[in-house]
């Protein structure tokens, strides 16, 4: 299974630099343990016998249901207990077997399909894509929040510039009536009383609006400093993750595989031995669509491009967020179409 988030898929290269973990080459001697008796560790074949292959397209024996399924071992670093990771293996077998309504899977000790929850290089740079997101977030929400106060600092400016008009307006007006009492050799004592009382309250109105006005000159400084600041910022995070990305290959983070071995004698398949292994998942629900789009794979489905689908090499954290992601009619079309015995 490809990575999920294709959003970030370009950020996540970035980390590349951090010591990669070949695939597979995980040994189970770190893993809680084996369900049953059966060994946590991946079958071991002699040269002349084939081995575990990763296979995207599905299954190489499509509709072998109901398909047995154990959980062979769960890492710590999950934090996941095995009961827990039962419970969400049963609960992504349910899913395909409600869409289809008939029984797909079983739970059994000895099962065939061994499911490991396997800790690796994903989960580190899980954690620094989840970083780096919050980071860009941060300069998002900082943008957001400068920019409405920009507006309105805008419009407090253009409210100011309306009434210092406004005010000019009428300091004119009361001028023109002194000009014209002093043309008539002076106001008499209540006009000119009323003159002092209008010249007093417009002094007193433009010294309220020339403090409005250096407030919001200060703040519009203010705000072209914060601006400069976040891009300065947001230049340095963008070199630092250029300087990374030329310094390292991009890689795909698998958040699961499916990879199974066949086993022939005399032109006959013999028996076949699968396994699943999942690096990645955010949370319960993240980790149920995850087992079922590698379930899907043991069944015989390869990857596809519906909307929402589970089988989708990609998913869309929306369509996570929404609920939309899961086993859609049109998965189940495709897996009729394969086994029409179903």
């Amino acid at each position: 299974m490809k990575n999920r988030f294709a959003p970030v898929v370009a950020i996540l290269s970035v980390f590349g630099f951090l010591a990669w973990i070949a695939y597979g080459a995980q040994t189970d001697s770190s893993a809680v343990g084996a369900e049953g008796s059966q060994p946590a560790s991946t079958p071991a074949f002699s040269n002349d016998e084939p081995f575990l292959r990763e296979r995207m397209g599905g299954s190489a024996i499509p509709c072998a249901v109901p398909v047995a399924w154990r959980i062979a071992r769960v890492d710590e670093t999950f934090g996941l207990s095995r009961s827990e990771a039962r419970a969400a293996l049963t609960q992504a077998a349910l899913l395909w077997e409600e869409a289809v309504g008939t029984g797909l899977f079983s739970n059994e000790q000895d099962g065939e399909l061994s499911v490991r929850l396997v800790s690796d290089d994903r989960q580190e740079l899980r954690r620094l894509e989840l970083e780096l997101n919050e980071t860009r977030a941060s300069f998002e929400a900082r943008r957001t929040g400068l920019d409405e106060m920009s507006r309105r600092n805008d419009a407090t400016q253009s409210q100011y510039e309306g009434a210092l008009g406004d005010l000019s307006r009428r300091v004119t007006s009361l001028n023109d009536t002194i000009r014209q009492w002093n043309a008539q050799g002076g106001a008499p004592a209540e006009a000119q009383a009323r003159l002092v009382t209008s010249r007093d309250l417009l002094d007193a109105e433009r010294a309220e609006l020339t403090a409005q006005g250096q407030e919001a000159d200060e703040l519009r400084q203010e705000l072209r400093n914060e601006f400069e600041r976040l891009d300065q910022e947001v230049e340095l995070h963008r070199r630092e993750a250029d300087v990374l990305l030329a310094a390292s290959p991009e890689r795909n983070l698998e958040s699961g595989t499916y990879r199974e071995a066949v086993h022939i004698q005399d032109g006959a398949v013999t028996s076949v031995t699968r396994e699943i292994r999942i690096y990645r998942f955010d949370g319960p629900q993240d980790l149920v669509l995850v087992a079922a789009h590698e379930l899907g794979h043991a069944l015989g489905l390869g990857h596809n491009a519906l909307p929402g689908g589970i089988m989708r090499a990609e998913f869309a954290q929306a369509d996570l967020v929404q609920g939309a992601a899961g086993v859609q009619p049109g998965d189940v079309e495709v897996l009729r179409s394969l086994c029409p015995d179903l």
